[in-house]
């Protein structure tokens, strides 16, 4: 009998590294009132199996200019995840959401438009994970994570038919696709050090000496 957590056959699995693991729950914390948005770089040891090694903060803000800044983001991280990653060639192959709006449990406004541009239109498929507003608990601002059961709902593009120009997010059942996450490798809540050096792409324009790619946490 398959176990409640084990994917079904050929869905996958996505793996998290423990730098990953950080920096996605580092940026969600620091801004837990809003709509916190970021890119997934993996590599795909089978197509069983997603090793997602890195993340890259994109966004915690709404601007009117949201499909240019998108592209401008999306741009500077492929280039980066295709030559220059220490850790070696990689690709943007998923994103990560927190709904400012905890309890609603849906992808915000931005996801939709995010998932496309990497997806290529229809053309590639790619998941997304969102937070699952039991994981956060609003008043002390704490991710929690647990080994039985994952923090994440995970969406999936429709499909990858060049010809459909339909792109779509769905959700995945729960039992389908399993997200395993390693240790973080220190203290992750609002009142942590590395939630305040963490720096996603609206500081970065803001700033040039905010650096996105997070450096300090490797």
């Amino acid at each position: 009998m398959r176990e409640e957590n084990t994917p079904k056959e050929g869905e996958g699995t996505l793996h998290f590294s423990s730098l990953a693991h950080r920096k996605v729950f580092a940026h969600i914390c620091k801004h837990p009132n809003s709509d916190v948005s970021g890119a997934l770089l993996v590599r795909e040891d089978d197509k069983d199996n997603t090793f997602i090694e890195d993340a890259i903060p994109l966004f915690h803000s709404e601007s009117g200019n949201v499909s240019v800044l998108n592209e401008i983001a999306l741009t500077h991280i492929q280039k980066y995840a295709n030559t220059s990653h220490p850790n070696g060639t990689m690709r943007v192959g998923g994103l990560y959401f927190a709904n400012g709006n905890l309890y609603a449990g849906v992808l915000p406004d931005r996801a939709q438009g995010l998932a496309e541009a990497v997806g290529g239109g229809a053309r590639n498929e790619i998941r997304c994970v969102l937070l699952e507003p039991t994981a956060f608990d609003a008043e002390t601002k704490n991710v929690s994570t647990s080994k039985s059961s994952s923090p994440f709902k995970v969406f999936k593009s429709n499909n990858n038919n060049a010809n459909n120009m339909n792109f779509e997010l769905k959700e995945q059942d729960k039992g389908s696709v399993k997200v395993v996450l390693a240790p973080p490798l220190d203290r992750l809540d609002a009142a942590s050090t590395n939630t305040k050096d963490v720096f996603d792409f609206d500081d970065h324009f803001d700033d040039v000496g905010k650096d996105w790619r997070n450096a300090s946490f490797s």
